[in-house]
């Protein structure tokens, strides 16, 4: 088997599993199946439909991957305190260097192209914490806050407030952003450097 049919097999067998986690929350908590089917359909989206390197793509297989993780089937967002924050930490970076590789070809200054993907990430943020915010009252989840398990069975613990985690939520979004940001202003630098002087 070659690199390429390996690769699309692990993608495949993503999908898969994303559809299983789906169905199998629609009998089990239907309105948060909705956010897994969202998840495959923007998984299969991105992977037909906008042309992005092999590892970005791994990047948002894995978000949504921990996502799936940490609320089911292991529940690491009750189990490790920090495990939400890491999340948002490292969504944000694998986010813009998504946004990166869309845009890489239509927009020439790199700089702009680094701001527009850091400003951005920052708006799906701010969009994602007001759908937390309705969701949690409609839908009656506990997307805000962060939550433990307690000593009874399928009880939460709530550690943090909600008004506090959407203020860490950001904050760390925002340092995610940064560091792409700054890595990819090094990474454009290098590349010119090393670009004039093969000139040479």
């Amino acid at each position: 088997m070659n690199k390429k049919r390996f690769i699309k097999l692990i993608i495949y067998l993503v999908w898969i599993f994303m559809l299983f986690t789906t169905i199998y929350d629609l009998f089990h908590f239907p309105a948060r199946s909705i956010f897994w089917g969202a998840e495959l359909i923007l998984a299969l989206f991105i992977y037909y439909k906008l042309k992005i390197p092999s590892g970005t793509y791994f990047a948002v297989l894995v978000l949504f991957l921990m996502n799936i993780f940490g609320e089911i089937f292991f529940g690491l967002f009750y189990i490790i305190q920090n495990f939400d924050k890491f999340i948002h930490l490292f969504s944000s970076f694998a986010v813009c260097t998504l946004f990166y590789s869309i845009f890489e070809k239509k927009i020439s200054s790199k700089k702009i192209l680094i701001l527009f993907s850091f400003t951005i990430v920052l708006s799906i943020e701010l969009i994602w914490e007001i759908i937390e915010y309705f969701a949690d009252n409609w839908f009656h989840l506990i997307l805000a806050g962060v939550h433990i398990a307690g000593e009874q069975a399928f009880k939460q613990i709530e550690i943090m407030s909600s008004y506090e985690d959407t203020i860490y939520d950001m904050l760390l979004n925002f340092i995610g952003g940064t560091i792409f940001a700054i890595t990819a202003l090094f990474l454009t630098r290098t590349k010119k450097k090393l670009a004039k002087n093969s000139k040479k």
